[in-house]
């Protein structure tokens, strides 16, 4: 017998990190340890294979008896899909994974032959004998936590180097803290439970044999038992020392490890490189509003100050939000990520997730706003799901638009870069680096070739800049190494807002200036705010030439987007231009790029009420026709969701494209509102 086990496509969001693959050889950031794990839960006498369609196109013909889905919130249409298909060749699909564990109710209309409900350590063996017997049960419920001594080494063997950059493994499940939006403490419980420290071992050294060189511990909160984390960290530090250093870690942990200076020392032996830390807020009362008190017993600075002492960088959770936030809390969440030179954030708006204790509260209050969970877009979006106390919902979208905009503004995120490294002390030089291979020579060239020959002036100086900046007085290796991961990294967060949120490099100076303006003048445009972008969108005549011919003045745009009115006001205003618009189906997208060089396509971050049909639309045409769009010469993204101004920017955008007459972009658009 057979088992597939599939990893349904996640969407793009800040975690993802696809633009990072241009770049790197590994086509996935990170390897998919719950389905890695039930396959080594597997009996050996069942064949097993895995397809992981963020790595390639999943391969429906398949030998397999059984699908195995494994299945976030995000995933959760996706994962509906792929069962659809392989149950109509006949095949026996089973879900299990974190969304239906938290929300089994979503799994049980007959779309899924199986489904688990909480973890599998017992279940799955017990389903497998069942398989042989022919009698199997539709559901297969976790009653408590299991011992996670019986979880297996993963088969990371399933999952080669090629394919993924970041290994993840598992030392512990549970928090021991209370955080109210968090969900782990739901799913996982509140008392940390541990596996061997020579169990974890074994996984690492099984990372190590399949060529792995980065291992991200998935645990919620690696120090969550402190005293099996000192003896977790020492065993891990001796391995290092043992075989050189082959590996380098990261993981997710809580602020107050800046108060353990015997653990900071032994991340550091250890050859931790970076921690996430969930700082949440540089506010108390949102602290403390939301229970994260362990945030508040020393000054966040001063902790992070500490942590980066010791050689490794911090990434942040952040949120905006929070009951006692205000209209203030965007620029203060910013200037605190400036001064703390955390460059990697996945900052997003708060969510009331569902059996939360932030969800039963929100729902008591009557404050829900109805929503989709599936629907969420993750980090990097703005999933507000319910009223806020001290800001309008469209307050909050706004000022969360120019915040992401904001952060990953080159010259921003360049800023926060060098101020990280700053406080990196020379006694902890890290061990283990400096191999120079024929890999790191092409991931070199590749970032170079990006960032300096290009015709974008701002990319350009960011990189030359960061890495003067980065470098100096001091160079080391460990510091360029630092400077290039996130250079490479800054590829793909900036790509993703630029199309989830607008570009950052035109991002206004506060928060609400640039809605304000819009909102006092609608229908006229700031001249200065287009001649800005006109700089950087309108091609000269030198550029025409670079680029080989002028642009047909036809564009395309989804079918579904023309029946909305933003659509509707799009298509008046390229008529005015004298552009042709070009309807287009996400199936016949390939037969129209004879006809038009630039694809307009929308950006939903949440499904309104109304466009339920152009969100399927947009993601079936994001999802299912990625070649097709990367041959456009030109796509220009449009957020439907982010406020007046974003939505005003992508007009501007794409009027330039094809005439670089300020004052007739604003003719036409002041007619289109008309």
């Amino acid at each position: 017998m057979k088992i597939l086990f599939v990893n349904p496509r996640f969407p793009n969001s800040l975690w993802r990190l696809t633009g990072i693959t241009d770049i790197l050889p590994q086509r996935c950031a990170q390897t998919p340890l719950g389905l890695l794990t039930v396959a080594a839960l597997t009996p050996p006498d069942f064949d097993v294979e895995l397809q992981d369609e963020n790595v390639k196109p999943l391969q429906f013909d398949t030998d397999a008896d059984v699908v195995a889905i494994s299945c976030w919130n995000i995933q959760y249409n996706r994962a509906r899909h792929i069962a659809q298909a392989f149950r109509k060749q006949g095949k026996m699909v089973v879900v299990g994974g974190p969304y239906p564990s938290l929300c089994p109710e979503r799994f049980t209309d007959g779309q899924f032959d199986v489904v688990f409900d909480g973890e599998v350590e017992i279940t799955w063996p017990q389903f497998c004998d069942d398989l042989r017997s022919g009698s199997h049960q539709a559901l297969y419920k976790q009653e408590g936590n299991v011992d996670i001594t019986l979880s297996p080494v993963p088969r990371v063997d399933l999952a080669p180097r090629d394919d993924y950059l970041y290994y993840f493994l598992q030392t512990t499940r549970g928090c021991p803290f209370k955080c109210e939006f968090c969900d782990i403490i739901i799913t996982d419980g509140r008392v940390p439970r541990t596996k061997s420290v020579d169990h974890v071992i074994k996984e690492i050294e099984a990372v190590q044999s399949v060529g792995g060189i980065h291992v991200s511990f998935s645990d919620a909160n690696l120090i969550g038992n402190m005293r099996y984390a000192e003896g977790l960290l020492t065993a891990v530090a001796e391995f290092g020392r043992a075989n050189k250093y082959p590996i380098n870690f990261s993981g997710e942990m809580t602020i107050n490890v800046a108060e353990k200076p015997r653990l900071l020392q032994l991340l550091h032996d250890a050859n931790f490189t970076s921690m996430f830390l969930g700082i949440e807020s540089p506010r108390v009362a949102s602290l403390n509003e939301t229970q994260k008190r362990q945030n508040t017993t020393s000054p966040l600075m001063e902790s992070i100050r500490k942590i980066q002492s010791h050689n490794m960088a911090i990434l942040a959770g952040m949120i905006v939000g929070f009951d006692n936030d205000d209209k203030d809390i965007f620029r203060e969440q910013f200037e605190f990520l400036q001064e703390a030179g955390i460059a990697f954030t996945t900052s997003g708006v708060l969510t009331a997730i569902e059996k939360t204790p932030l969800y039963e509260r929100m729902e008591k209050e009557g404050r829900l706003i109805p929503y989709d969970s599936a629907q969420m877009r993750g980090h990097g979006s703005a999933d507000l799901n319910f009223v806020p106390k001290l800001m309008s919902i469209e307050e909050v979208q706004q000022g969360y638009n120019w915040l992401i905009r904001s952060l990953y503004k080159y010259e921003n995120y360049g800023a926060r870069l060098a101020t990280g490294v700053q406080a990196f002390r020379p006694e902890y030089t890290r061990r283990g680096r400096g191999h120079v291979d024929r890999e790191t020579l092409g991931i070199l060239a590749k970032t170079v070739r990006h960032y300096v020959f290009t015709s974008d002036r701002a990319r350009r100086r960011f990189f030359l800049r960061t890495l003067r900046q980065i470098m100096w007085p001091r160079p080391n290796f460990e510091k360029l190494d630092y400077a290039i991961s996130y250079m490479i990294s800054e590829k793909h967060f900036h790509d993703y807002v630029d199309k989830a949120h607008g570009d950052p490099e035109t991002v206004a100076d506060g928060p609400f200036v640039e809605s304000a303006a819009v909102e006092q003048t609608w229908g006229e445009l700031s001249k200065e705010y287009l001649r800005k972008l006109k700089r950087e969108v309108h091609p000269g005549a030198m550029r025409w030439v670079w680029m080989r011919r002028r642009l047909r003045h036809a564009v395309a745009v989804p079918e579904a987007f023309l029946k909305d009115q933003v659509g509707q006001r799009l298509s008046n205003f390229l008529s005015d231009l004298g552009i042709d618009v070009v309807p287009v189906a996400s199936a016949a997208l390939s037969r129209i790029q004879d006809k038009a060089d630039v694809l307009v396509l929308p950006i939903l971050n949440k499904v309104l009420k109304g466009r339920e049909e152009l969100q399927q639309a947009v993601e079936h045409l994001t999802e299912e026709s990625q070649k097709e769009i990367k041959r456009f010469r030109k796509v220009i993204h449009f957020p439907m969701d982010q406020g007046d101004g974003a939505a005003l920017e992508a007009f501007a955008r794409l009027g330039l494209l094809y005439t670089g007459r300020v004052e007739r972009v604003q003719r036409a658009y002041v007619r289109a509102f008309q």
